[in-house]
């Protein structure tokens, strides 16, 4: 049949809109395909009631791995490590794996953030204790790096420190003749042994562990010294050498090359290397604390017999003229300040009575004009919240994740990453400590107990028993949850009060213990195959 022309241009346009539709339709289909695949996977997914929400992102470690994780009652993954997605809101995370005891948490996730959850621990069940070494009868002291890979300790009296090498089951031990170090040392007559009759509290270990800060007190007077596990010769009696009575004094590098020191209210800068001391580089100060060469502190400003006196909290950095102040405080106030590095980000902490505040960013630099003052890279994470107690003591945690301010036995644990709260009593007697970058310790009644900062999964890891109820079987009550028989360690010897680590290859539980005999021994647990 034959088709004019009209009617062919017209077929040809209805055949060309189609492909245009046609076109037009596969590229829409294209970029929605590629836009809910790009939301999906930023976490975005439609809820319920047709909104748009975007999910969290949680990861799960664990010691050690391949434990199954339980989510909401339901397995979410068969082994750690993993990451994953979840839907905004609480959840209830449950770790288990076939020999070890179990952890679970209730865990808040927010919608387009990241909850981290490295921390979790699962103990090896049916555990048994190995004698390590005979540590003697009484000590004076006893304290482990920071790394857990040393240890140092002596018995009252003694000028031969045992120095402790710990790598993973491997324990060396060697002995230190600290008698030129130490002051106010005397020989004992007939016998020609030489004893020390003060006190010694190791302050501060060198991240290389090739240093420990001393503060030795004998007689009232108080030294501080820097003593070279390397060569002994090369310690420093810093209050002998520049003839100030230090109050307080801090590593700045980790390494023993330079320190703070505050000394009648002055705070100065110690260069071992060539023993010399800056001048006063702030003064007034009440306390400080460091990290690296920033500095927050507590200072008076005004006259005491004005009503203009006040407590000033401030910062500062190494080189500048002076500090920034940050926050103000009434004369009588009692303030407590903290200072840590978490991820790149400086965090101060600082208590006015009862109320904490936690700033994090970049320390503002030191301005002559305090008008110029840029203040705008430090952000408020927590301002003002009323604790339960004014605290006496504040102190920062392994990694300076957690800052512990602490009354008596009222924990008060702030997460510096967060800005979340934990405030809980632990019992009478107890006495509290750092395992791990977040996990706490405490000591009592001759038995191990552990938790999570948070004060959750508890769990009595040696309890102290008779003789004669060794080998006995009932369960064990700690703070209102029953333990499993097999979490618990019993035995006769009482743990002491003295530092707990986990080796720093995960594997095993060094505690000190007294036996019936009155001996101190190390001991230690394998925890982990």
């Amino acid at each position: 049949m034959y088709m004019d022309f009209e009617e062919r241009e017209r077929r040809k346009k209805r055949q060309f809109i189609k492909v245009v539709i046609a076109e037009v339709g596969m590229v829409i289909a294209t970029v929605s395909v590629v836009i809910v695949s790009t939301l999906a996977s930023m976490g975005f997914f439609v809820a319920s009631d047709g909104t748009i929400e975007q999910s969290g992102l949680i990861q799960i470690h664990s010691i050690p791995t391949g434990a199954t994780v339980d989510l909401d009652g339901s397995t979410l993954f068969p082994r750690t490590n993993l990451s994953r997605t979840l839907a905004p809101g609480k959840h209830n995370i449950r770790l288990t794996k076939n020999g070890y005891d179990e952890w679970s948490k209730d865990v808040a996730v927010y919608s387009g953030l990241l909850t981290r959850l490295y921390y979790p621990r699962l103990f090896l069940l049916g555990r048994t204790t190995a004698r390590v070494m005979e540590l003697g009868e009484e000590l004076d002291f006893y304290s482990i790096a920071n790394d857990h890979t040393n240890a140092l300790y002596a018995e009252k009296k003694s000028t031969s420190w045992q120095f402790l090498s710990i790598k993973g089951d491997d324990v060396q031990r060697s002995v230190l003749d600290v008698s030129r170090i130490l002051p106010e040392v005397h020989e004992i007559e007939k016998s020609g042994e030489k004893e020390f009759n003060g006190q010694v509290r190791v302050v501060e270990w060198s991240k290389d562990n090739d240093y420990v800060l001393l503060d030795v007190l004998v007689a009232e007077k108080r030294e501080w010294i820097l003593m070279s596990l390397k060569n002994l010769g090369e310690s420093l009696n810093l209050t002998a050498t520049f003839g100030l009575n230090f109050e307080k004094v801090e590593m700045i590098d980790g390494l023993a090359n330079q320190l703070y020191a505050l000394e009648n209210g002055h705070l100065r800068k110690i260069k071992t290397a060539d023993q010399s001391i800056s001048r006063v580089l702030l003064d007034g100060l009440s306390d400080f604390a460091s990290d690296g060469l920033e500095v927050v502190y507590v200072a008076k400003r005004g006259s005491e017999a004005s009503d203009d006196l006040e407590q000033v909290i401030g910062v500062y950095r190494d080189g500048e003229k002076s500090g920034t102040v940050v926050s103000h405080a009434n004369r009588d106030a009692a303030v407590k300040v903290g200072l840590s590095e978490y991820y790149g980000a400086s965090y101060i902490v600082f208590i006015i009575d009862k109320f904490a505040t936690v700033y994090y960013g970049t320390i503002p630099s030191y301005r002559e004009n305090v008008n110029e003052t840029d203040f705008s890279g430090m952000k408020s994470l927590v301002q003002g919240v009323e604790l339960t107690d004014v605290p006496d003591s504040l102190s920062m945690s392994l990694e300076g994740e957690y800052c512990v301010a602490k009354k008596g036995q009222q924990m008060m644990v702030i997460d510096v990453d967060t800005g979340d709260i934990y405030e809980y009593r632990v019992e009478d007697g107890t006495s509290v400590g750092w395992l791990n970058e977040a996990m706490m310790y405490g000591v009592k009644d001759g038995g191990l107990m552990v938790w999570d900062f948070d004060y959750t999964n508890r769990r009595l890891l040696v309890e102290k028993v008779e003789a004669k109820q060794m080998g006995t079987k009932e369960p064990v009550a700690v703070g209102g949850i029953k333990v499993e028989k097999s979490v618990t360690t019993k035995s006769s010897s009482k743990v002491l009060q003295y530092p707990v680590m986990i080796s720093s290859d995960s594997k095993w539980l060094y505690y000190v213990v007294q036996l019936e005999s009155s001996k101190i021994d190390l001991v230690r647990e394998k925890i982990r195959d």
